[in-house]
């Protein structure tokens, strides 16, 4: 109980380092200079001085280049408005209007937190901050205006490999900041009054299975039963809801899978870490005339290639047409899924089957079982109590019809515990009797 009091003291304690005005004197009598109105008015110049097609800022093509000019326009504000400053106070300065010029504004501090998962952005004026696995904290508006805000999303994008465009108004967009993989859920104008960013922030570091059993997310048997499901012939679909571990699992397990060299990674926004040798194909959004590459259609230029194994991160049940031919052909390669939706096996198997009619229009219920053989073992992650868990895992089994799988649970989690079933996979896995005792 105490951690978690810390925690929100904490969190209130970066909130209020957006919310309270911080004050510097000017010389000029007794004015006093917000350090915000300031930074703003120094971006302001310099954008004035310096437009995007000016010589100087072409030159300047490094980091320390584009400080000198930032520092020569500070110089200049901070004499025109005969402002004191610390040295402290004059590299605060300097850092805010450097990283809203050329990074990401007050974005920047957020990225850098480690402690950071998500980052919520409700137009310019509601920001939200996830610590860990925890509840979403309000820190309210850290932006300068909206002007700036818009200006920094579209610096996000623009490095996401994409622009911002009407006719786009739904993105999901990747890139790397620092060490940190990123995935940018974007909704714009005009489906909606403002433009609103979810940000996800994964650790610099992937977490080891080792980390996973002593977090408490899983069992040493629950790990030795996946690490034998990957490096199997079998399909596998992971199960979650957003932010629930569904990508680290997905991280964890490719790197089990054998011969990585005939993998194909398909993603929507690259946020995986892939293994030496296996191949990305990532969805590509339109700029300026360059046509969109969907989802679907890099899986079409996946199975192209004839991989041993495609892994696709992540399928929707709203796309039903990007799954048909992995269903349709014959000789289709093992797949790997990661599939956002509910953890309850009524609602699982609801989506999957009706996400299987739809992939064939008028083929009836032709897929079904098709998609029920591609992809028999069911792991499903989920995220309570501010942390995350794995909370099943499970196989499709034709136990009663031929047509229609009943789903077996081999572990899962019961009085707050992960534990085995009692039950038998039906396909074989090199495990011995003893691995499935329940004493």
């Amino acid at each position: 109980m105490t951690g978690s009091n810390n925690g929100n003291n904490e969190s209130n304690s970066e909130s209020n380092h957006f919310r309270q005005p911080e004050l510097v004197p000017s010389q000029l009598g007794s004015r006093w200079v917000s350090l915000a109105a300031l930074v703003e008015q120094i971006e302001s110049a310099f954008i004035e001085s310096y437009s995007h097609n000016s010589p100087e800022l072409a030159e300047a093509d490094t980091p320390a280049k584009r400080l000198k000019l930032v520092l020569e326009t500070a110089n200049y504000v901070i004499a025109v408005e005969s402002v004191q400053l610390s040295p402290t106070e004059k590299a605060d300065v300097m850092s805010r209007t450097y990283s809203s010029l050329f990074g990401y504004g007050p974005l920047d501090a957020l990225f850098a937190d480690d402690k950071v998962t998500t980052i919520s952005l409700e137009g310019a004026d509601k920001a939200s901050v996830r610590y860990g696995h925890g509840d979403l904290t309000v820190l309210g508006s850290i932006f300068q205006s909206p002007e700036h805000y818009q200006r920094i999303i579209t610096r996000l994008i623009a490095d996401s490999g994409a622009e911002l465009r009407p006719d786009q108004p739904y993105m999901e967009l990747g890139l790397r900041i620092g060490d940190r993989p990123v995935c940018v859920n974007l909704v714009a104008p005009p489906v909606t009054i403002q433009l609103n960013a979810d940000i996800r922030l994964h650790p610099k570091q992937l977490p080891t299975w080792e980390t996973l059993i002593s977090s408490g997310c899983a069992t040493e048997k629950a790990v030795r039963l996946l690490k034998t499901l990957a490096a199997s012939n079998y399909g596998l679909l992971i199960i979650g809801e957003p932010e629930s571990g569904k990508t680290t699992l997905l991280n964890l397990l490719m790197n089990e899978l054998p011969n990585p060299e005939a993998v194909i990674a398909v993603e929507r926004a690259g946020e995986t870490r892939l293994p030496a040798g296996m191949q990305r194909l990532t969805a590509k959004w339109p700029i300026g005339d360059s046509p969109r590459v969907s989802f679907g259609e890099q899986i079409i230029n996946a199975l192209e290639q004839k991989p041993a194994c495609i892994l696709l991160d992540e399928v929707r049940a709203d796309e039903p047409q990007t799954i048909a031919p992995l269903l349709q052909m014959s000789d289709a390669p093992r797949q790997v899924w990661s599939f956002r939706g509910a953890t309850f096996t009524k609602r699982l198997q609801s989506a999957l089957g009706m996400l299987a009619r739809r992939a064939d229009v008028g083929g009836g219920e032709a897929l079904i079982r098709p998609l029920y053989e591609r992809i028999p073992f069911v792991i499903a992650v989920n995220r309570v109590g501010g942390r995350l868990r794995l909370w099943g895992i499970g196989e499709w089994q034709f136990k009663h019809t031929p047509d229609y799988p009943t789903y077996v649970s081999l572990l899962q989690v019961e009085d707050g515990q992960l534990k085995l079933t009692g039950e038998r996979p039906s396909r074989v896995l090199p495990l011995d009797e003893d691995f499935w005792s329940t004493d």
